[in-house]
């Protein structure tokens, strides 16, 4: 029968059991070898026979081998071990290998990404491995998958780089993208409809004016009389944060504008002029609309806030004698230009905006007031002023019900200078 191959001799091992070179054990003198003849003899007759070996004479030995047939199979459970070894040397690799992946290491210059609307985890993790900011896509799924956070939020995100740590991308995804940048846009309180065009042109170059000037034409607010197309008065003065894809859109910027209006038009009660301003112009009823051109007046004359209700009754007493209301910012409108002194010929404009020939209120609002000038036409203080004066280069006006005594007032201030 050939012989069987050693495994450690395979692999290079070292036996572990005697070699056949190594020196044999002392044999015990034939007298001991006798006495177990004896001691055999003298056994029972069914106890097992003595192993004997074939080669017979005295000097023969008996060895025996450790372990019996555990010894050969110890060799192979080491031998069946080694590719299992193996294989766990490839598992800790393949596991080193997706930690590499998962976090490899120093993260680059940042990247812009963009999560489009109705992108799926595994679209998201595809362009996250093309800009490079995840290593693998398969990776960052299964990552996702075992982490949870899907799925993101569609937007523009900040903050991601080049080689970042999956953890760290799967962070910013789950807290969603920033809002949207806006450009702040200020429209100051008394603009005219023509100069707040010509400020939305300039602070926003892409805009189509014909689309603006639409805009500005087919856009109605419920306060606007029927058929008017006229937003005098409408555009609420304020700072609007525009978002950065909207600086172009001018349907959207005035919506914008007109529902700040509508906000504070429900706050102060403009709906409910006619019941809030009974009887403070004799027995004319001021509609919501007429209320707003008293506090685009108000928004023209007035310099501080105290003077504005003041102003304000001033109008309405003068509506209920049904006088002229002599306000100079009218003429300037009719005109629509700005300028400190009017002149004869300016007085005489023939416009239902001259409040110095036409009775009553102008046609429309004069500017667009803001949230103080609205509250101050439908909260007029008791009084039965009829005549108002620059008094000071602070602003502030005297009031008083004598056309003398306005004359004086008006003569000391051109004396001191204040216009």
């Amino acid at each position: 029968m050939p012989e069987q191959p050693d495994p450690f001799e395979l692999f290079g091992l070292e036996s572990s059991t005697p070699s056949a070179t190594q020196a044999t054990p002392s044999v015990a003198p034939s007298t001991a070898a006798n006495e177990s003849v004896k001691q055999n003899a003298e056994a029972p007759a069914d106890a097992p026979a003595p192993s004997v070996s074939n080669g017979g004479g005295g000097d023969e030995e008996f060895v025996a081998v450790k372990g019996g047939r555990g010894g050969r199979g110890g060799r192979w459970a080491l031998l069946l071990g080694v590719p299992l070894l193996v294989i766990a040397l490839v598992i800790a690799a393949a596991g080193f290998w997706v930690k590499g992946k998962i976090d490899p290491g120093s993260p680059g210059a940042e990247v812009a990404f963009t999560i489009t609307k109705g992108a799926t985890t595994s679209q998201i993790a595809t362009a996250l491995a093309e800009k490079k900011i995840v290593s693998s896509a398969t990776v960052f799924e299964w990552y996702v998958k075992w982490k949870g956070g899907d799925p993101f939020q569609a937007g523009d995100y900040e903050g991601l780089r080049v080689n970042s740590s999956m953890g760290d991308v799967v962070d910013i995804l789950k807290a969603g993208p920033p809002p949207p940048k806006t450009v702040s846009f200020l429209v100051r309180e008394g603009l005219w409809v023509s100069e707040f065009r010509k400020l939305v042109l300039e602070k926003f170059p892409t805009m189509d004016p014909a689309a603006l000037d639409a805009a500005l034409a087919n856009t109605h607010p419920s306060l606007q009389p029927a058929g008017s197309s006229n937003l005098e008065g409408f555009l609420f003065p304020a700072t609007y944060e525009i978002a950065q894809q909207d600086v172009g859109n001018a349907q959207k910027l005035i919506d914008q504008m007109i529902a700040a209006f509508d906000r504070v038009s429900q706050v102060e009660g403009l709906p409910d002029a006619p019941a809030k301003l009974k009887g403070v112009a004799g027995s004319k009823v001021i509609s919501p609309y007429e209320a707003l051109i008293v506090a685009s007046l108000v928004e023209s004359e007035a310099k501080v806030d105290e003077d504005r209700p003041k102003i304000a009754r001033v109008i309405y007493n003068r509506l209920a004698r049904g006088e002229t209301l002599g306000i100079d910012a009218s003429v300037l409108y009719a005109l629509q230009k700005r300028k400190a002194n009017l002149t004869d010929s300016d007085l005489k404009t023939d416009s239902p905006y001259n409040t110095r020939l036409k009775k009553g209120l102008p046609p429309a609002p004069i500017n667009s007031p803001g949230q103080a000038s609205i509250n101050a036409a439908l909260n007029p203080v008791p009084g039965d002023w009829l005549f108002y004066v620059l008094t000071d280069k602070d602003g502030h006006h005297y009031f008083t019900n004598s056309q003398s005594d306005f004359n004086r007032a008006v003569a000391d201030a051109k004396a001191r200078g204040v216009f």
